[in-house]
């Protein structure tokens, strides 16, 4: 489980309910104050090990465990799903961060940062942070590439 100074990091990650960790519990899995795509990857993580028996679950590369321990999470040890659903939570919540940092909303004007002399007008912001803009033929950005042009 995550200590409460990591999770503060990630305030807009959705964990666990009672069911879901009574659920975990059934599998032999403690996933109580785990966010729901780590739930799910230990979950997957079981069903291979115990049903399959696959014992070779990968692990997560270098780039991705630097980048977890940037957040205080340690993920050098964990299989390569269940690393990867921590790096999931981490840019979902890079992505919040930035539409709240940067006020974005649609009729906004942003530049990429890969493209810092692009201005373009966003038509609409996903849920996961992808950000649409107008007269892109479906051209679009993670919300945390972006700052208001």
């Amino acid at each position: 489980m995550l200590d409460t100074v990591t999770m503060s990091k990630l305030p807009n990650i959705q964990l666990t309910n009672e069911a879901q960790v009574s659920f975990g519990e059934r599998l032999g899995l403690d996933l109580d104050g785990k966010s729901l795509g780590v739930a799910r990857a230990e979950i997957d993580d079981a069903i291979a090990l115990l049903f399959y028996g696959n014992t070779d679950l990968g692990q997560p590369s270098q780039k991705q465990c630097a980048l977890a321990l940037k957040f205080g999470i340690d993920i050098s040890r964990m299989s390569k799903g269940v690393g990867s659903a921590y790096i999931d939570d981490i840019m979902y919540q890079l992505n919040i961060d930035a539409i709240a940092k940067h006020d974005l909303a649609p009729g906004v004007s942003v530049r990429h940062a890969a493209q810092p002399n692009e201005r373009l007008i966003i038509s609409s912001i996903a849920s996961d942070g992808t950000v649409y803009f107008k007269g892109g033929n479906g051209k679009r950005a993670w919300a945390r590439s972006l700052v208001r042009a």
